[in-house]
C-alpha cells in the first residue's frame, strides 16, 4: 500500500471517532537501528559505552525482568541501571542515544496531524521501559508537538498486550473504547491487546525488505535509509539508498587515509571524483582539498614530449581506450593531424598486452613526429599542461590523488610528467594497479583492495555517469589572464535533469548522515556498495526502464540499455545483435526486452566467462 492510500486508508477508519491513538515504535517513529537491543552494540562501537557494555545491558534486563520479588509486569531503565552489571554504567548515556536514534514516520506525522486538525484527540500508548518524559521528548523532536497525552508501561507497571495499558488509557481520558481506533504495527500486543480491552485496532501492513542481518552496523545503514527513503521522489530515492551509503563510506575511508599520512594533500581527479569531494567537505568542513583538472587525454600533449624509452610508450598506449582504433583515430586523439604515414584505415589493437608491433611502431612515430618542428601545435599545448599542473605543486610534499580507478594510469602519467610520488587512493581497481604502481602507494577502497568483480565492472560507466560532474572532460588547456585553464569538452545526456535528481539524492545522504547518530560509525566497502551492484546484478523493471536511457562514456558514447521493441527485433535481428552489443548494462536491456522473470545475471556471468577461457 502506498503511502497516501495508507493515510486515507486511516483517516477513513479514525473519521467516526473522537480519538486516535497510535503505537509509538515502528509506528509513529523509527529507529536507525535493525531492532532495540542493536542500540546497545552501537553506543559500543563508537565509545559511548564501555566495552562489553551490550551484552552486560541484555544481561540486566533478562535478570530484572525474570525478578519475581518486583510484582511488576513491566519494568523502569532505572531498576534495569540498578543492576550490578551496570554499576559502571549510566542510563542518561542510553536516553540520549535513544533520542538521537529516531526518525518520524513521514506518513503517520502526516496522518496523525490530519487527525488533530480535525478535532480529534490524539494519544501515544507504549509499552516500554524508558520513562514517559523520554519518550515524549522523542516525540516532539520527530514532530508530535500536538498529542494530547502519553501512556507509557513503564509508569505503570502492565503492557499492551494484557490489555490493561489501553483500560488505563480509557479510564484516564474518560473514553469508551467505542470512540477510539488504535494504530499499531504488532499483532500481539497492538492488535490483541486492544481487542482485550473492546478497542478497535488498525493494523499497519509489514515494511517490505525490513530484513535483518544481525550485523549491528549494516542493519543500522539499512535502517537509515529505509526510514528516510520514502520522502524522496523515485530518482532522488534511488541516489539517496544506491549511491549516497558508497559516496559517504568511500570519504570516510579517504580521511582515514589522510590521517596517515602527515600533512598530505588531498587532490580529487576530475571528473569522476567531483561528488565524492563534495560529500567529504560535508563530512569534513574543516578540511582543504584540491580538484586537478585533468583526463588521460588532455595529459598526452606532455607524454608526447617525453623520451621514447620503452615505458613511456607502454604508458602512451595505456592512455588509450582499450579497443580497436584506425590510424586516424589513433592520431585524432593525440591530437595530431593525419601526420604519419600509414593507411588511415588499418585497425590497431589498444586492448591487449603486449603492445602488437605494429601499434608499438605507431606510437614510435608519433612520439618522434610530436617533437619535430611541424608538431609546435602539440608542443605548445604540452607546454600548457606542465604550467597547469606546475601550479599544483605535485612533487612538493605528500600527495594523495583520489580517483575513481582502475589501472592507476593517470596517476602513471602524473608521475612520469611531473617527476612526483603520488598517493593513489583509488574507489576500486583491476589487476593492472598492483603490476604497474608500487603496492605501498596506492590502495583502493572496495573489494579489500582487491580487483573489483563482474557486477563492478557492469556497473561501472553507469557509476562513473552519476558520480562525475555534469561537463564534457577535459580535453586541453588555455592560457587566460596570466594563468593555465582547463577546456572541457560537451557531453549532453538524453536524461539531463533525472540524472540531476539522482545527484541530488546521493549528495543528501552524507548531510543527513553527518547529522545522525551513526555518522561515527565506519560502513564497511562490501555493504557501502552493495546495494547499487545488487541493483546493476538483478535490477528491478521500474530502475532497468528509469535508468537505461542514459548514456554513458566508455572508449565512445553508449546508451545503458535502451531496446527496441520485440516486434522490431523480429524483423531486424542483426540490428537486436548490434544493440546489445553496444548496450552497457546488458542485463536490464534483455530485462526490457523480454519481460519474463528469466535468471538474466547467471546468463551473462556465463558469456562473459567463456569469453575470458
Amino acid at each position: 500500500m502506498g503511502n497516501q492510500k495508507l493515510k486515507q486508508h486511516i483517516l477513513k477508519a479514525a473519521a467516526p471517532c473522537r480519538a486516535v491513538a497510535f503505537d509509538v515504535f515502528d509506528t509513529l517513529i523509527k529507529r536507525d537501528c535493525g531492532c532495540p537491543t542493536d542500540l546497545f552494540s552501537l553506543m559500543e562501537t563508537q565509545n559511548i559505552a564501555s566495552p562489553g557494555f551490550a551484552s552486560r545491558r541484555v544481561q540486566a534486563e533478562k535478570e530484572v525482568r525474570a525478578d519475581p520479588r518486583s510484582g511488576r509486569k513491566e519494568v523502569t531503565l532505572s531498576e534495569i541501571y540498578a543492576h550490578p552489571l551496570l554499576a559502571k554504567d549510566n542510563f542518561e548515556s542510553e536516553c540520549a542515544a535513544e533520542q538521537s536514534v529516531v526518525v518520524a514516520n513521514s506518513v503517520l506525522l502526516e496522518t496523525a496531524r490530519a487527525c488533530h486538525n480535525r478535532g480529534q484527540k490524539i494519544y501515544a500508548v507504549s509499552d516500554m521501559y524508558l520513562p514517559a518524559s523520554q519518550i515524549r521528548l522523542m516525540l516532539i523532536r520527530c514532530g508530535y508537538d500536538f498529542l494530547d497525552g502519553i501512556f507509557v508501561s513503564s509508569e505503570y507497571g502492565v503492557q499492551k498486550r494484557s490489555g490493561e495499558l489501553f483500560r488505563i488509557f480509557l479510564k484516564e481520558t474518560n473514553l469508551s473504547s467505542r470512540e477510539v481506533l488504535f494504530v499499531g504495527d504488532d499483532a500481539r500486543a497492538d492488535f490483541a491487546g486492544a481487542a482485550l480491552a473492546g478497542i478497535r485496532c488498525l493494523l499497519l501492513p509489514k515494511e517490505k525488505d525490513r530484513s535483518h542481518t544481525n550485523q549491528p552496523v549494516e542493519d543500522a545503514l539499512n535502517s537509515f535509509v529505509q526510514n528516510r527513503a520514502e520522502i524522496f521522489p523515485d530518482n532522488e530515492r534511488r541516489g539517496f539508498s544506491l549511491l549516497g551509503p558508497l559516496i559517504t563510506a568511500f570519504a570516510v575511508w579517504l580521511h582515514e587515509e589522510r590521517q596517515k599520512i602527515p600533512d598530505a594533500r588531498l587532490v580529487f581527479l576530475a571528473r569522476d571524483m567531483y561528488f565524492v569531494r563534495q560529500a567529504y567537505g560535508i563530512l569534513y568542513p574543516e578540511e582543504s582539498t584540491e580538484y586537478l583538472c585533468v583526463s588521460r587525454q588532455s595529459l598526452l600533449p606532455a607524454l608526447l614530449g617525453q623520451s621514447t624509452e620503452g615505458t613511456v610508450t607502454e604508458l602512451l598506449a595505456d592512455a588509450f581506450p582499450r579497443q580497436m582504433m584506425s590510424g586516424e583515430e589513433v592520431q585524432r586523439y593525440l591530437g595530431l593531424p593525419a601526420c604519419v604515414q600509414t593507411a588511415n584505415d588499418e585497425q590497431y589493437d589498444f586492448r591487449s598486452r603486449p603492445l602488437e608491433n605494429k601499434t608499438r611502431e605507431l606510437l614510435r612515430k608519433l612520439i618522434s613526429f610530436a617533437k619535430k618542428p611541424e608538431g609546435k601545435d602539440i608542443q605548445e599545448q604540452g607546454n600548457l599542461v606542465c604550467s597547469y599542473l606546475d601550479g599544483f605543486e605535485l612533487d612538493k610534499g605528500p600527495v594523495i590523488l583520489v580517483d575513481i580507478g582502475s589501472g592507476g594510469t593517470i596517476q602513471r602519467i602524473l608521475e612520469q610528467i611531473t617527476g612526483a610520488n603520488l598517493e593513489g587512493r583509488f574507489l576500486a581497481c583491476d589487476e593492472r594497479l598492483h603490476k604497474n604502481l608500487p603496492p605501498h602507494r596506492t590502495k583502493a577502497f572496495l573489494f579489500d583492495g582487491a580487483p573489483a568483480d563482474l557486477w563492478y565492472w557492469t556497473g561501472q560507466p553507469m557509476l562513473e555517469l552519476f558520480l562525475s560532474e555534469s561537463c564534457g572532460p577535459t580535453i586541453g588547456y588555455c592560457r587566460q589572464n596570466d594563468s593555465v585553464q582547463p577546456v572541457r569538452g560537451i557531453f549532453e545526456n538524453t536524461g539531463s535533469k533525472e540524472i540531476e535528481s539522482i545527484q541530488k539524492g546521493m549528495m543528501t545522504f552524507p548531510k543527513m548522515w553527518n547529522e545522525s547518530f551513526l555518522r561515527g560509525l565506519n560502513i564497511p566497502p562490501q555493504i557501502a556498495c552493495a546495494a547499487f551492484l545488487e541493483m546493476v546484478r538483478a535490477p528491478r523493471m521500474e530502475d532497468a526502464k528509469a535508468l537505461g536511457g542514459f548514456q554513458v562514456e566508455d572508449g565512445g558514447t553508449w546508451t545503458l540499455a535502451e531496446p527496441r521493441s520485440a516486434g522490431f527485433y523480429i524483423f531486424h535481428p542483426k540490428a537486436l545483435k548490434k544493440d546489445l552489443m553496444e548496450s552497457r548494462w546488458k542485463i536490464a536491456f534483455l530485462k526490457r526486452l523480454v519481460h519474463l522473470p528469466l535468471p538474466y545475471d547467471r546468463l551473462y556471468a556465463a558469456t562473459k566467462n567463456r569469453k575470458d577461457q
